[in-house]
C-alpha cells in the first residue's frame, strides 16, 4: 500500500516539476519580448513609485502600462464606447464599489458575509423613502449623507452582536440579517412600497451620458484609492493578521474585535454610496434588486474571481462579470446567459484560485516587477 502511495507521490511530483519547468520556460521566452517594453516604461513607473508608490504599491513598467492603460480606457469610454458598453460601465462602477466594500471586510478578515446587500439596500431604501415619503424635491446633499448613515447604522447593528462569532456562525448571522430585512419590507409597505418597491427615484444629477458616466466612475475611483491606502496601512495589516491567526493577534495585545468592527465601518460607508448610486441608476428600489441574497453572492463571486484581499482584484472582477453579463452575453436568454456566466466563473475559480487579476498581476511581476 505504501509503495503505491510513494509511486503516486513520485509521479505527482515529477508532473508538478515538469509543469513548473514548462511555465518557467514560457515566462522566460515571453520575457525576451516584453523585457524591452518593460525597460522602456520603467522610468515612468519609477516616477509613480517615487511619488505614490508608498500609498498604493510599487510596480514595474509592464504593471504600470496595464494599470494606467486600463484607467485611461475607462476614463475615455464615453467617447469611444457604444451606448450598451457605456450603460454596462455604469453598473460595473456600482458593483465594483460593492465588491471592494465586501473585500475590505470579508476578504481581509476572513469573516465571510452573506449579508452585504442589506447595507446597500438600507441606503437605497433610505434615499427612496426620503424622496417618496418626505419631499420629492429633497436635494441629494441631504439624501446621500442620511442614506450612508443608514448603511453605517445597519452595518454596526450586524457587526456588534456577530463579530464575536466566527466561521459559519458569523456567516449565518449575516445571512439571517438579509432574511429579516426582506421580511420587514411588506409589513411596512406604506413606507417601503412592499414587493413592488418605490419608483420615481429620478437621476436628478444629469441626463447627459458623459456626465452620468463620471457620476458613477469618480466615486468608484475615490473609494478604490481610499480603500487601497487603508489596506496598505497598519489597519490593513492587522485585518490580514486576523484572517491568518486571530489568536496570535489577541496574544500580541491587539483588540481584534475592535479592528473587525472597523472593517465593517470601512465596508458600510462605500456600500451606502453604492446603494444610493444604484437607486438613482435604476429609478426603482425594490426587495429583489436591493435586498436579495443573490446580490451578496454576486459580490462574493466578483471578489473571488478578481482576487480577494487586494481591493483592485474585486474591482476587476466586477467589471469582468458585468461586461460578460450585459455586453458579451447580452443577446442570450436569461437562463442561458446565467448558465454560461457561472460556468465561466467556475472555470476561473478552478484555474486561477487566487483570482484572475491577481494571477495577471503576479505574472507581470514575474516578467520583471516587484510586488508590493
Amino acid at each position: 500500500m505504501s509503495s503505491k502511495t510513494d509511486r503516486s507521490s513520485g509521479i505527482a511530483g515529477r508532473f508538478r516539476g515538469a509543469a513548473s519547468r514548462f511555465g518557467g520556460t514560457a515566462i522566460n521566452g515571453l520575457s525576451t519580448v516584453t523585457g524591452p517594453l518593460n525597460r522602456a516604461l520603467q522610468p515612468l513607473a519609477n516616477i509613480y513609485n517615487w511619488s505614490l508608490g508608498r500609498y498604493f504599491g510599487e510596480m514595474n513598467g509592464l504593471q504600470f502600462l496595464v494599470l494606467f492603460g486600463s484607467l485611461l480606457a475607462l476614463l475615455t469610454i464615453p467617447f469611444w464606447g457604444n451606448y450598451t458598453l457605456v450603460q454596462a460601465t455604469w453598473m460595473a462602477c456600482i458593483w465594483g464599489i460593492f465588491a471592494m466594500s465586501w473585500d475590505i471586510q470579508s476578504g481581509y478578515t476572513g469573516y465571510i458575509s452573506f449579508g452585504h446587500s442589506v447595507l446597500s439596500g438600507g441606503a437605497g431604501y433610505t434615499t427612496a423613502m426620503l424622496i417618496h415619503n418626505v419631499n420629492p424635491e429633497m436635494p441629494m446633499l441631504i439624501t446621500i449623507p442620511v442614506s450612508i448613515l443608514a448603511a453605517l447604522v445597519i452595518g454596526l447593528a450586524i457587526a456588534l452582536p456577530s463579530l464575536r462569532l466566527s466561521g459559519p456562525y458569523f456567516s449565518l448571522i449575516t445571512f439571517v440579517a438579509v432574511l429579516i430585512f426582506s421580511r420587514v419590507i411588506n409589513p411596512l409597505s406604506e413606507y417601503t412600497g412592499g414587493e413592488l418597491g418605490i419608483s420615481g427615484v429620478e437621476a436628478v444629477y444629469s441626463t447627459d451620458p458623459v456626465m452620468r458616466t463620471y457620476v458613477f466612475m469618480i466615486p468608484m475611483l475615490v473609494i478604490a484609492a481610499a480603500l487601497l491606502v487603508v489596506a496598505r496601512s497598519n489597519i490593513g495589516l492587522v485585518l490580514l493578521a486576523i484572517r491568518e491567526n486571530e489568536s496570535a493577534v489577541e496574544a500580541a495585545g491587539i483588540n481584534a474585535t475592535k479592528f473587525k468592527i472597523w472593517s465593517f465601518v470601512l465596508s458600510s460607508i462605500p456600500m451606502g454610496i453604492g446603494g444610493v448610486l444604484l437607486a438613482h441608476r435604476i429609478g426603482t428600489v425594490d426587495p429583489d434588486t436591493f435586498i436579495a441574497v443573490h446580490n451578496s453572492i454576486e459580490m462574493i463571486a466578483m471578489a473571488v474571481v478578481g482576487g480577494m484581499s487586494s481591493i483592485l482584484g474585486p474591482l476587476g472582477g466586477a467589471f469582468l462579470i458585468i461586461m460578460l453579463e450585459d455586453v458579451v452575453l447580452g443577446g442570450f436568454e436569461s437562463e442561458i446567459k446565467w448558465s454560461i456566466l457561472w460556468v465561466i466563473v467556475l472555470l476561473i475559480l478552478v484555474f486561477a484560485r487566487q483570482g484572475l487579476f491577481r494571477k495577471l498581476w503576479y505574472g507581470l511581476e514575474r516578467l520583471g516587477g516587484d510586488r508590493r
